[in-house]
């Protein structure tokens, strides 16, 4: 799991970049309460903030609705609040949803004027390698994120086993 801190405040606008629908205990159980409660978003109701910079220097915040879209106030102990998301500078969808532990499927990205999503997937720029205690070499996994690459070598390498990992830049023209 990546490492991250809890910040009070960002220094960085965005625009709003996904959101997804998910229960408040879900996100808190990952990253603890929101940084600040019930602020005002001039508009559409209250919302709570989580903002977070990970080991990579991506910083994220969270902002976690209390009202529906028909303005009906949701109980976030029973049903799914919407959650938007917002980011420091990164505009990686891949590399954002590993961070939130969340498959991109369950976001629905946000599109400007023309249609085009303000984030994007990045290709595969790393493979995570395996190398057993026979000396053959597997892939297991590819990634878009030397961080995400980290981790996922870090989350093998706790297990204990003979395999060693390691990572490879996947070339340019794969990607």
């Amino acid at each position: 799991m990546p490492m991250f801190e809890v910040l009070k405040q960002v220094a960085w606008r965005s625009p709003t970049l996904a959101s997804f629908e998910a229960l408040s205990a879900e996100i808190d159980a990952r990253f603890g309460p929101p940084s600040v409660r019930d602020l005002d978003s001039n508009g559409v109701g209250p919302f709570d903030a989580t903002m977070l910079r990970f080991s990579c220097g991506l910083e994220i915040a969270l902002w976690r609705f209390h009202l529906t879209t028909r303005f009906r106030s949701i109980d976030p102990d029973l049903e799914p609040s919407r959650y938007e998301v917002y980011s420091s500078e990164v505009r990686d969808l891949d590399h954002i949803a590993f961070h939130l532990e969340l498959a991109v499927a369950r976001m629905t990205l946000v599109t400007d004027g023309s249609g085009r999503p303000l984030v994007h997937r990045t290709p595969p720029a790393f493979a995570v390698m395996r190398t057993d205690d026979n000396g053959n070499h597997a892939e297991v996994t590819q990634v878009s994120s030397r961080c995400e690459a980290d981790s996922v070598v870090a989350r093998y390498e706790r297990r204990g086993h003979k395999q060693s990992y390691w990572i490879a830049a996947m070339p340019a023209a794969t990607r």
